[in-house]
């Protein structure tokens, strides 16, 4: 008997056989790669469970690959600089250590001496410390990386789901400076486009503000459909049938098709749609809507209730109509609605209205 393996995966930052390719991470890696183009920073954003830390890795794991780059992933969280500093020292041609000389002398003494008496060798020892402490962190990075590049070596940094903490603002500060000197020296960060706006605040990261910005978007539902009929094995009415409950949303996509693939053969579509409610109003939606603000949270309930989400319809219920156009500013920023018909907000994920209904009081 055949062993079935679930080729989909709701493990983040890896999408398996169930990948469906956005181009986003090739985009980057030619970018970075060609000595024609001049681009040294790139931020990923979209709605959470959108694909972001899928495409990161993509680029992560092929510029490790490749010889001429050194690539080093760091976490959100705690001392980034610290961190990329110690990775960056334990490279075979960087010798950031303290380096402590021992010098030794042998001399024979005899007679009266004040450190020793009768006939021997004595060992006369001075130790001298170089310690990197005599330096800034900054400096002690700028000439590692400055000795990475006289080894032909590009230096890549990654930072999946950024948020902006000291320890960040420092680092891409330093980042940023390291670039002007004309270092070769690359930037990669994924984040919810609200946490990466908070940067634009600080003068100092005008390099990190204008830097480009990949959106990751719906999967085309057309790919959908034909991933969906290879890997579940089944015709492509059905298969557009699954695609059309997604609404293109990479964890949608992933979980549904993970649910579709175990189901008893007596089950159908609509059996198992309660499941996968409850594991995309747990995993996602609850995350969502808790990022939201009072006011964005009753601009999302009023589109629920016009159902067709007319906007003169959505002002009616609110208790301010003036307010609108903040608040919808604000959400498509947040990538949660789409504004693709004029004088219509969509919501992007499947099933989210059923949430309000239920959870969004």
């Amino acid at each position: 008997m055949e062993k079935r393996v679930d080729p989909f995966t709701r493990t983040p930052g890896i999408a398996g056989a169930a990948y469906i390719d956005t181009c986003i991470a090739d985009e980057i890696i030619n970018n970075f790669t060609s000595e024609e183009s001049s681009k040294y920073v790139y931020k990923i954003t979209g709605i959470r469970g959108s694909g972001k830390s899928v495409e990161y890795g993509n680029v992560i794991r092929a510029l490790k690959t490749n010889k001429k780059w050194l690539v080093y992933p760091l976490s959100a969280a705690g001392d980034a600089v610290k961190t990329f500093i110690s990775k960056l020292s334990m490279e075979s041609f960087i010798d950031s250590k303290s380096r402590v000389t021992e010098v030794s002398s042998s001399v024979s003494a005899s007679g009266n001496v004040y450190v020793a008496s009768g006939k021997g060798e004595v060992s006369v020892g001075k130790k001298v410390s170089d310690n990197e402490h005599f330096y800034s962190d900054e400096a002690m990075l700028t000439k590692m990386v400055a000795e990475a590049n006289k080894k032909k070596y590009n230096v890549l940094v990654g930072v999946d789901d950024i948020s902006k903490t000291p320890e960040m603002i420092r680092l891409l500060s330093m980042i940023g400076s390291m670039i002007l000197e004309g270092m070769h020296i690359y930037l990669l960060v994924t984040g919810l486009a609200e946490n990466i706006e908070e940067f634009s605040s600080e003068k100092n990261l005008t390099f990190f503000k204008r830097a480009d910005e990949l959106e990751i978007k719906g999967l085309n539902k057309y790919d959908i459909t034909a991933m969906y009929q290879k890997l579940l094995k089944i015709d492509a009415v059905e298969a557009k049938k699954i695609e059309e409950e997604t609404k293109g949303y990479a964890y949608a996509y992933q979980v549904l098709g993970s649910l579709y693939f175990g189901k008893q053969k007596n089950e159908t579509l609509n059996d198992i749609i309660p499941e996968f409610e409850r594991i995309m109003f747990r995993d996602s939606y609850d995350l969502v809507w808790k990022s939201l603000s009072n006011g964005e949270k009753e601009v999302v309930r009023c589109i629920c209730k016009t159902k067709d989400g007319k906007a003169e319809d959505i002002k009616k219920l609110m208790a301010n109509a003036a307010s609108y156009s903040v608040y919808r500013s604000r959400l498509i920023n947040k990538h949660l609605v789409s504004d693709e018909i004029r004088g219509y907000m969509k919501l992007r994920l499947p099933h989210f209205d059923k949430f309000v209904e239920i959870w969004g009081e």
